[in-house]
């Protein structure tokens, strides 16, 4: 797990001389590779890379890169690990290529050599970015993993290519503006991260996950690009449902498959260890550990003073049935606030899910003991985890009864109650067990009139995830992308709750959760793997129809079965927290002139983006006691914490 940086530019701009841009960008992810840095270039093509190195494979400097191929054709630098490289090893040995060192990346490389780039991706099992220059055909080519994990950020300039393993590297180009994307700004606004293939920057993208391009290149820079889909996701989701085997067989076959993922996830040349909630994905993961491992499981969690936050007893009491050396570090909720005022800094894009407070502090607690940490992400997406999935279909069966004249109408009376304290009285006494800080009945009802107004199932599902403002005050603003709304729901012609888990995996896990623990857990230089997400998992979750996941109202249904072969069923049965942190209870007290401080009138004017009217009356609101708009007003604040430290405008 590394980073890296480059760029392609024979012509750069200024009085900047190319290695002290490239040094300058590679500076900013410091972070995401402590153990070395090293650097390669090519002045007549103006290529020019740079990484930074966490070792893990092959700790000594024959892992270093940027890593040339034996024949010197290919030089790379690489993010990420390729967990089949051993296999991959013996094969190229049987080929006749002979190798120097341990480490996975000149595995990859004789894989280059061997077949090719477009040929040699296919057969990479595991989580990546990279980019590989060719010096014999004078192209560059970049990719990201299949489910998007690793993140690249590319921005064409003209003949110019600038790229990065985070938005940051970019900025000390001087071709890259800081000018913020307003599409962008939308997206988030509405549901707190920036799918891709936008980024916050304008004329920045995110590759795409799944995705190999090359740049073909001449004197002047780039010339062509031409871009291969090595894995589709949609294209996967479209695969046929397998319904001659029972699911008891489905299960067993899930169970095969999830071990070797585990086992493939434990080769590495320092600690392992994993990131233990108590929850169903994070205990099936530890028992998978421990099940082929020859001495106990480090896992690591957090304990919180608040026990409406607090994990701890429920991970402590499966480590110990799973003989699992535990360390649980005990810390006041304040510790998580704390994090505040640094999250503009420590985020190299804004993301407002509040869950990476609380995740960035089990990283570190992690770090202290271990360099790689095994989690559980995936589960819910991949297995049919989340309510809205369960509750979400009847919601839009019953809306669809509504004549669509009468839609609007009927939003606009139940929009009528949100905020009311009689509404949210009563919410709390229909459903007591459902509220964390994030979660009051107004909030629940707005997103809920949402959904009643929509005009067809896609909108409604895009009305459930506008958990931020559903109304974005941003101007000019076109609304929905159509670079994110591609039509991949209207295409798939599986069940609504299918529909709605393609788009949580297209969007949703990779630029939110993934982006999450990927900028945690590099931030403390920590290791983050996530064997539910091996693309074998995932191919094998869409072979198993709708009601292998979810079965008579029970989430998850086929991992609740296999973890309940190595624990007690009773104890997963007990209601899952989540990192859920009391944001709204923060803005009104402690956080509170924080967030006047970025959210006043003359700072946001500034930043060219907002209708600042809009912004007031949200707050207007907010002080006059609406629960449901403390994540609205917590997602403006990181954007302008952000925006503000990098000088980004938008105008």
């Amino acid at each position: 797990m590394c980073g890296f940086a480059g760029f392609i530019d024979p012509a750069l701009p200024g009085a900047h001389g190319p290695d002290d841009v490239l040094r300058a960008m590679v500076s900013t992810i410091e972070h995401r590779g402590p153990d070395d840095v090293g650097y390669e270039s090519d002045p007549d093509l103006g290529v020019f890379l740079g990484f930074r190195r966490l070792s893990i494979q092959d700790l000594s400097a024959l892992g270093h890169q940027p890593m040339e191929s034996a024949s010197k054709r290919f030089v790379m630098v690489f993010n990420g690990e390729v967990y089949n490289f051993l296999e991959l090893r013996v094969e190229l040995q049987e080929l006749g290529f002979s190798f120097r060192g341990g480490s996975d990346t000149e595995v990859i490389l004789a894989a280059f050599e061997a077949w090719g780039p477009e040929a040699a991706v296919a057969r990479l099992r595991g989580m990546f970015a990279f980019a590989l220059f060719d010096r014999h055909e004078r192209a560059l080519w970049l990719a990201r993993d299949r489910m998007g994990i690793k993140p690249l950020y590319v921005s064409r300039r003209g003949p110019a290519l600038v790229f990065g393993s985070e938005l940051r590297t970019l900025l000390p180009h001087p071709r890259i503006e800081a000018r913020g994307d307003r599409e962008a700004a939308w997206h988030y606004l509405r549901t707190l991260y920036v799918p891709a293939p936008l980024s916050m920057l304008e004329g920045v993208e995110k590759l795409l996950p799944g995705t190999l391009v090359r740049f073909g290149l001449g004197p002047d820079g780039v010339e062509s690009r031409r871009e291969h889909r090595f894995w589709n996701l949609e294209e996967v989701a479209s695969a046929s449902v397998e319904t001659g085997r029972t699911p008891d067989e489905a299960v067993d076959q899930l169970h095969d498959i999830l071990a070797e993922s585990i086992r493939l996830r434990l080769v590495a040349d320092v600690p392992v260890g994993a990131l233990l909630s108590g929850g169903i994905d994070s205990s099936l993961v530890v028992a998978l550990m421990a099940a082929q491992m020859d001495q106990p499981v480090r896992t690591f969690t957090i304990r919180f003073d608040d026990p409406r936050f607090d994990e701890g007893p429920m991970a402590a009491e499966v480590a110990e049935r799973l003989g699992a050396r535990h360390t649980a570090v005990e810390m006041p909720t304040s510790r998580v606030r704390d994090l505040i005022p640094e999250l503009g800094h420590i985020l190299d894009e804004p993301l407002a899910n509040p869950s990476i407070l609380p995740t960035l502090l089990v990283c570190q607690v992690a770090r202290q003991d271990v360099v790689v940490a095994l989690s559980g992400d995936g589960g819910d997406e991949l297995f049919g985890g989340y309510n809205r999935y369960v509750q979400a279909p009847g919601i839009i069966g019953k809306a669809s009864a509504i004549p669509s004249a009468l839609r609007p109408l009927a939003a606009r009376l139940m929009e009528a109650g949100v905020g009311s304290s009689a509404v949210e009285a009563l919410g709390r006494r229909l459903q007591p067990g459902n509220y964390g800080d994030q979660q009051s009945f107004s909030a629940r009802l707005q997103r809920a009139a949402g959904i009643i107004g929509a005009r067809d199932a896609r909108a409604a599902y895009l009305e459930a995830m506008a958990v931020g403002l559903p109304s974005p005050p941003v101007p000019g603003a076109p609304g929905p992308s159509p670079r994110i709304d591609t039509g991949a729901f209207d295409r798939h012609d599986g069940s609504l709750y299918a529909r709605m888990a393609l788009l949580d995996q297209l969007d949703y896990l990779p630029d939110d959760l993934l982006a999450k623990v990927d900028r945690a857990s590099m931030w403390t230089a920590l290791e983050a793997r996530v064997p539910i997400l091996d693309h074998k998992v995932v191919e094998f979750s869409w072979t198993l129809p709708d009601d292998q996941k979810i079965r008579d109202g029970v989430t998850k249904w086929p991992l609740r079965r296999l973890v309940e072969r190595y624990l007690p069923k009773e104890l997963m049965e007990r209601p899952k927290m989540g990192f859920t942190v009391p944001v709204e209870r923060w803005l009104r007290e402690d956080m509170s002139d924080w967030m006047a401080e970025r959210l006043h009138p003359d700072h946001l004017a500034q930043r060219g983006l907002y209708d600042l009217s809009a912004v007031a009356d949200v707050r207007r609101q907010f002080e006059g006691g609406r629960g449901d708009l403390g994540l609205a007003l917590w997602t403006l604040a990181v954007l302008e914490d952000w925006s503000a430290r990098r000088g980004v405008t938008f105008d």
